[in-house]
């Protein structure tokens, strides 16, 4: 669900130009008169202002809502783009918003339906990061909740929650019976492997979806699990860095690389050459190096997939064996479809 917010600058003098005396934090407090008992934690907002000032009408910051106070009738938004000088939409879409928001006395709208994108999803599309209003990404079907569960690798780790967005199809899976839209996900998803970075945005946007579900938005950092040094010497996609890129400014978050890898390891190799998920475990974790600031109380740990948790697993481990106190929740774009992990086969099985 989207909103556009509405200030009229004679009011209070509050303008686009003193827009970094209101913001503490990343967040924003305003008064939210219309659509309170309904509105939730993570969804859009968009804030247009006019009014007799010198500046020019329009919207000067992007956020999603971050607290609600029912008492006094305000929503605390944590902004993810702001501009003191000039709208951060073009003229067209000022103009629009211009025309939806222009109920006098009037400050909260809902997004217009009309707005939303067309369902013919491509590349372009996902560039241009219309994914949000795409009706093919919509119908594209999420984790649910009560349907998956922590894979056996991390039954011993601890972590505040476990998130991952769609499930995805392994090369060998006990399940044929499979939906098309999850034999579609799995189709970008590998498409994404293979290096086509745009498809970040909307994993990405999926996380936050699940996040936003579980209200499990707040974070002093965003962690990618690391990319392997030969991979990184081979010009290889960082994945994990994308995505954490894209969901720091989902969650406007700030994104740091606090692990790193000091020797190049594969766990595929290391399968294939007869070695245990243990005797990699072992090796990931004398290779896996940490960094971590004083600040961070609470991290999200991002892994582009999570099949049976070994990496995950070991992150965990290195992190708290730092700091035994830091909370951690896990995020990934899919959960591979396994047994150990599978609760419910409904999200994914085909009927019959």
């Amino acid at each position: 669900m989207k909103f556009l917010y509405k200030i009229y600058s004679g009011y209070d003098g509050f303008r686009p130009a003193v827009m970094p005396d209101r913001i503490h934090n990343h967040r924003l407090r305003l008064g939210w008169k219309h659509y309170i008992d309904v509105v939730e934690k993570g969804w859009e907002c968009w804030i247009y202002f006019h009014g007799p000032h010198t500046f020019d009408n329009g919207v000067y910051a992007k956020g999603f809502v971050d607290s609600i106070d029912l008492d006094k009738r305000e929503a605390g938004l944590r902004i993810r783009e702001y501009s003191t000088d000039t709208p951060i939409t073009s003229e067209g879409t000022s103009a629009r918003i211009a025309e939806a928001v222009s109920t006098r006395g009037q400050q909260v709208f809902i997004w217009p339906d009309e707005w939303a994108a067309s369902g013919n999803c491509d590349l372009k599309q996902c560039k241009k990061r219309q994914c949000e209003d795409c009706s093919t990404w919509a119908t594209l079907p999420l984790i649910e909740e009560g349907e998956s569960k922590a894979p056996d690798r991390l039954r011993w780790s601890r972590y505040e929650g476990i998130v991952a967005g769609h499930w995805l199809v392994p090369t060998r899976c006990f399940e044929t019976h499979i939906l098309p839209a999850i034999k579609n996900l799995t189709m970008r998803f590998t498409a994404f492997k293979m290096g086509e970075a745009i498809y970040a945005y909307p994993f990405a946007l999926s996380i936050f979806e699940q996040l936003r579900r579980r209200e499990l938005l707040d974070y002093d950092y965003i962690v990618p699990i690391p990319l392997s040094p030969d991979k990184a010497e081979t010009g290889e996609q960082h994945r994990t860095l994308e995505l954490a890129k894209e969901l720091g400014c989902l969650l406007a978050v700030p994104v740091l690389e606090m692990l790193s890898l000091s020797t190049s390891i594969s766990k595929r190799r290391m399968l294939a050459h007869g070695f245990t998920a243990a005797q990699f475990e072992k090796r990931y974790r004398e290779a896996l190096q940490a960094n971590i600031p004083d600040d961070a109380k609470r991290i999200l740990l991002v892994d582009d997939v999570i099949t049976k948790g070994s990496t995950t697993a070991q992150a965990l481990k290195t992190i708290q064996a730092l700091r035994p106190c830091i909370s951690i929740v896990v995020a990934t774009a899919g959960q591979m479809i396994v047994k150990e992990a599978v609760v419910h086969s409904r999200g994914f099985r085909l009927a019959g």
